[in-house]
């Protein structure tokens, strides 16, 4: 209250603040120790703090571009060696294919050429039977032939004239 009461001058004030030269000059040479000190101590390692860490994350974001750089390089050969290795497979899925398919018509190729080679051997053997057969029941009959006319005719008949004519006789019931 006791300022309010009466108005302070201005020049009552700076006489106030600086009460003579030496005070004046001591407050000035202060603060500019303490400016220098503060500069010195705690300005200066803050700027150096700042810069190291202004040059780190530098680095960190460089780092980090290169290795996203270099991550997007790896997934597009990555990518190549997919679509290499579908196509590879494709191939060889086919080749594999047409090799079954091949190897497919190649045994029932063989297993036909047996079965035929089978029924024309069986038929040739049948054949042969037939055959054997035909001459086994052809030479029982001109046996029983020979052996009836014998006893007929009472007497023994030229073999080799009656053969030609039992023969004659087969040939014209067939």
């Amino acid at each position: 209250m006791w300022l309010m009461s009466k108005p302070i001058e201005p020049a009552e004030i700076i006489n106030q603040l600086f009460p003579n030269l030496w005070v004046f000059i001591a407050h000035v040479i202060a603060t500019v120790i303490l400016l220098i000190l503060l500069s010195k101590w705690v300005y200066n390692p803050f700027r150096k703090a700042m810069r190291a860490r202004r040059n780190k994350i530098r680095e960190l974001i460089q780092d980090a571009a290169e290795k996203q750089a270099k991550a997007k390089i790896d997934q597009k050969e990555a990518s190549k060696l997919l679509t290499t290795a579908k196509v590879e497979a494709n191939s060889i899925i086919v080749a594999a294919r047409t090799e079954a398919e091949a190897k497919r018509h190649q045994v029932l190729e063989t297993a036909k050429a047996e079965v035929m080679q089978l029924n024309e051997q069986a038929h040739k053997e049948i054949q042969k039977e037939k055959e054997q057969y035909y001459d086994d029941i052809r030479k029982s009959i001109i046996n029983v032939a020979f052996n009836a006319a014998e006893k007929l005719l009472g007497k023994e008949i030229n073999k080799e004239k009656n053969e030609k004519l039992v023969e004659e006789f087969i040939k014209e019931l067939e």
